[in-house]
């Protein structure tokens, strides 16, 4: 809801393509400044109460945006949602680390996506469609698009206090107290000791690398559909409908690919793929063979991260899964920072080419880099 919505709202105030990128740049830097703090409270206190506050900053982000008249207001919104995402987000991560199977655990990480499209499939489709419904093209109409969102965000409030409530009431903690004993099979050093193997760094670089991929094209999508090829943003929300289905279904099954094949080899197609995807979407002019872009998008996306997260905690073994997932994390959040005031900037000054090329390019880089300097722990 944010990634289409917040460009059309920051526009209406005045806003161009690099501050949109600003706006969605500001959550992420929030995310690399407090998820190591987070992953060593989680490792510390437990990954339940970081749950449910990360839900109530939820909240709050939604009461700002819902009340917000002016960019300032995003912006602290945005502070608010970041906030909100890492504590969120994190325990969610590290708690589907301390349950799942080391058989299983691109599968579990992959279930989590699907999970998170299908919020995010009823959090931006239904409201799209019901706009339509009651408004027709007057969608197109930034004044009405302003006040649906501010009723929209008050719904997400009630929402995200509805979940915390469930969080409190019936989800129970997961971080094992005794933390000399191993989990499950995965490596252990006998003093407990965490540190950063020359591995896992080399793979948070390469995260961060491919997170600012994503995040380049964000700010810049929905003004390049308007300009290039449609003005309706119901039927731009119809083409986008094939490949959030495809995220939504297929994400546990590729992640439980990488189970049984190895991460490598996941992530190193998962990325070519996306790359040649993202390179094709301005050759592209019209929306529905675009919609078959995007679904190639999704699938390379849907391989990707469950198989990423999986290496990450196969890389660290039975070391303090919080603060690893929350380093993480942080350098997704550095991609997310740096991408969207990049492909804000190179919009406004070269041109939507150079957005979507620059965009292909990290993705293959990251490709390259998997393939030349990562190496998969034994499974024995």
């Amino acid at each position: 809801m944010i990634v289409l919505g917040l460009p059309l709202v920051a526009r209406e105030l005045g806003a161009s393509a690099l501050v949109i990128g600003g706006l969605l740049s500001a959550s992420a830097l929030i995310l690399i400044v407090v998820q190591p703090i987070i992953g060593l409270g989680l490792d510390r206190y437990g990954r339940r109460p970081f749950l449910i506050v990360g839900l109530l900053a939820y909240a709050v982000s939604s009461v700002i945006f819902a009340l917000a008249s002016g960019i300032t207001g995003l912006y602290l919104a945005m502070l608010a949602q970041g906030i909100g995402a890492g504590l969120f987000w994190l325990a969610v991560l590290t708690i589907t680390s301390d349950l799942a199977s080391d058989d299983s655990l691109g599968e579990s990480f992959g279930g989590v996506e699907e999970m998170s499209i299908r919020g995010i499939l009823v959090g931006t489709l239904v409201p799209f469609a019901l706009f339509y419904l009651l408004n027709g093209e007057a969608l197109g109409s930034e004044s009405s698009w302003i006040t649906i969102w501010r009723i929209l965000f008050l719904g997400f409030t009630a929402t995200s206090l509805l979940a915390a409530a469930i969080v409190w009431r019936g989800i129970p903690e997961s971080l094992q107290k005794d933390t000399d004993r191993p989990q499950k099979d995965r490596p252990v050093k006998s003093d407990q000791k965490w540190s950063i193997s020359r591995q896992l760094g080399i793979v948070f670089g390469i995260v961060a690398l491919t997170a600012s991929a994503g995040a380049i094209i964000s700010p810049i999508l929905i003004k390049y559909l308007n300009d290039n090829i449609s003005t309706s943003l119901f039927a731009i929300a119809l083409a986008f409908l094939p490949a959030a289905l495809a995220g939504s279904v297929l994400p546990s099954r590729l992640g439980g690919l990488s189970d049984r094949i190895g991460r490598r080899p996941l992530l190193v197609g998962a990325l070519l793929v996306g790359a040649v995807a993202t390179l094709a979407v301005p050759f592209v002019r019209s929306l529905w063979p675009l919609a078959l872009v995007w679904v190639l998008e999704a699938a390379a996306f849907a391989a990707a991260v469950p198989a990423e997260e999986a290496l990450v905690v196969d890389l660290a073994g039975n070391q303090k899964l919080g603060m690893t997932m929350g380093l993480y994390t942080a350098a997704a959040g550095l991609g997310a920072v740096i991408g969207p005031l990049l492909g804000g900037w190179l919009y406004d000054h070269i041109g939507a080419l150079s957005v979507f090329g620059t965009a292909a390019l990290l993705l293959a880089l990251g490709a390259g880099s998997i393939l030349l300097f990562v190496r998969e722990p034994s499974k024995s």
